[in-house]
């Protein structure tokens, strides 16, 4: 048994590595190095079009988005105050007496959350309340800082309260059998590595981009004018090849994990990622070590492995690109564990990237190891902007299904008004979920309103006109209104067990005391419909 399980993930290691390879290559595109200026052979062309075009895209994104992307770049500079409702609509003119009931509930219910974060003094208030007809009530209100969580809650006048650096003391004294961290990694949630957005991109980008430079060999690239038509329309392009034989890719494969498996700062890099995605999660300091001595061993393992790999026609990847923004792009490749067990993708397509709208055309063919059938997936998009409106198609067509987003956009100023639409559909089953609204960003505050909800002609899913709607409202704010001394501060990360219990005690009977008073207080408002 132990050898099959073995097997297994051996088999399963060429695909995880390779998309490692993958991520490394995506993220390293993301910059443009020095070097690429002072050398204008056919591989820095194809390196330089790659990461232009990659570069163009997101600039095409955020010059759309503009106001947006100030108002977020407004949020990690300064205090915001930002207030969400969410309210339902629910009319089912077919409803039982009981889904009336539930209906006029829902109709007069709306959930609140109000925060206010100072990304600069690292201080963070989270509200959470809710409100039926005219009766409100708090729920729970957390502050965070990177040291410490305290909690207010309205049936109390004690505001519970723990150091990080005690989280997993509290955990074994309220559960003797606590493996987790021991530290929950509050200063985490102030920070955006998660994103990509910090040290771990930039280094990526800068060690392994220009790593790989090195490691490509010049002769594996090649170039010429080509003429060529995209979407109807006839360019002149620089057509430029790669091809790596079999051995230059386990080459550069087994140069590259070796360098990842012995990179220190890589390692620890990842580690944060992982710690930042995973803090929520029962995962504890050895935890995340294992992880990492996981992530060595199946490199070690790859590095054994890729020898005895099959990758009979190597790598081939062509671009064609028109001032180094790429119109048209085939890849083909095939590997497998050994001769009998081949499997292949070819990514072959045209694409279009101006200011005023963007078009792709692409299509994904995978053939499987086992079935040697061909399935092929296909991906087009238009995309239009132009005197600040826009009219978007998006569809990726699967064998059994086709997914499709539809969106029109209106900027009047500093106001987006919208209507976007995702649906599905195999044939017999095609519902859609609808989301529109309008949303207003200025320099120092933003407002908008969303409104969601789910058709399906076919009748598969009962709607019957429902409507989740989400208002937001934000504004800077002068500073974040957290607890101080004068508080009834209870320090829970530093109890006994015994007292943690006897502290247990005391809250139940005060939120049973609570929850009958807002009952009675709930039932008279129902009664009152």
């Amino acid at each position: 048994m132990e050898n099959v399980q073995e097997t297994k993930v051996k088999r399963k290691s060429p695909a995880l590595l390779i998309a490692v390879l993958t991520a490394v290559l995506v993220i390293g595109v993301g910059s443009v190095s020095a070097f690429f200026l002072l050398n204008k052979s056919p591989k820095v062309k194809y390196l330089l079009a790659e990461t232009k075009t990659f570069t163009q895209m997101g600039d095409l994104f955020q010059e759309r988005y503009q106001n947006e992307f100030d108002w977020m770049d407004v949020q990690k500079k300064k205090p915001v105050e930002t207030t969400q409702d969410l309210t339902f609509e629910w009319n089912d003119p077919n409803a039982d007496y009981d889904m009336v009931e539930m209906q006029r509930i829902l109709n007069n219910t709306t959930f609140t959350m109000k925060q206010t974060k100072d990304p600069v003094k690292k201080e963070w208030e989270m509200d959470f309340s809710g409100k039926f007809g005219s009766v409100s009530s708090e729920i729970v209100t957390f502050y965070f800082t990177p040291e410490k969580l305290m909690a207010a809650m309205p049936f109390t006048d004690k505001v519970l309260f723990f150091m990080d650096e005690d989280f997993g003391k509290m955990m074994k004294e309220a559960d003797a059998f606590y493996e987790g961290p021991e530290k929950l990694g509050l200063s985490r949630i102030f920070e955006e590595q998660f994103s990509m957005d910090g040290e771990f991109q930039k280094y990526v980008n800068e060690e392994y981009m220009e790593y790989l430079y090195h490691e490509l060999p010049e002769e594996a690239f090649t170039s010429e004018k080509e003429k060529i038509e995209v979407f109807g329309e006839k360019i002149k392009t620089e057509k430029v090849a790669m091809k790596l034989s079999e051995e230059q890719v386990k080459t550069l494969l087994i140069d590259l994990f070796k360098k990842a498996r012995d990179d220190e700062k890589l390692k620890a890099l990842l580690k944060e990622q992982i710690a930042f995605s995973t803090m929520t999660d029962d995962v504890s300091d050895q935890q995340l070590t294992d992880m990492i001595t996981d992530f060595e061993d199946s490199l070690d393992e790859a590095v054994n492995e890729v020898n005895g790999w099959h990758i009979p026609n190597g790598l081939e990847s062509t671009i064609w690109h028109k001032s180094n923004s790429i119109v048209k792009r085939e890849f083909a490749m095939s590997l497998g564990v050994n001769e009998d067990e081949i499997s292949s993708l070819k990514i072959a397509g045209v694409q279009s990237l101006e200011k005023s709208g963007q078009k792709w055309d692409y299509s994904f063919t995978g053939k499987d190891s086992y079935t040697q059938e061909d399935e092929t997936v296909k991906f087009t998009g238009n995309l239009t902007w132009k005197d600040g409106k826009s009219d978007d198609t998006l569809t990726l067509t699967l064998p059994d299904a086709d997914a499709t987003y539809k969106g029109k956009e209106e900027l009047d100023g500093k106001k987006r008004t919208f209507n976007r639409e995702f649906s599905i559909s195999d044939g017999s089953f095609s519902p859609r979920l609808v989301w529109s609204g309008t949303a207003e960003h200025e320099k120092d505050s933003m407002k908008a309103d969303h409104e969601f909800t789910i058709i399906d002609p076919s009748g598969a899913i009962s709607t019957s006109d429902i409507y989740l709607r989400l208002k937001q409202e934000a504004k800077i704010a002068k500073k974040v209104d957290m607890p101080d001394d004068s508080d009834n501060l209870v320090d829970v990360g530093n109890m006994s067990s015994d007292e943690l219990d006897e502290l247990g005690n005391d809250l139940s009977a005060e939120f049973e005391k609570w929850v009958m008073d807002l009952m009675g207080d709930l039932q008279s408002e129902l009664e009152n419909f």
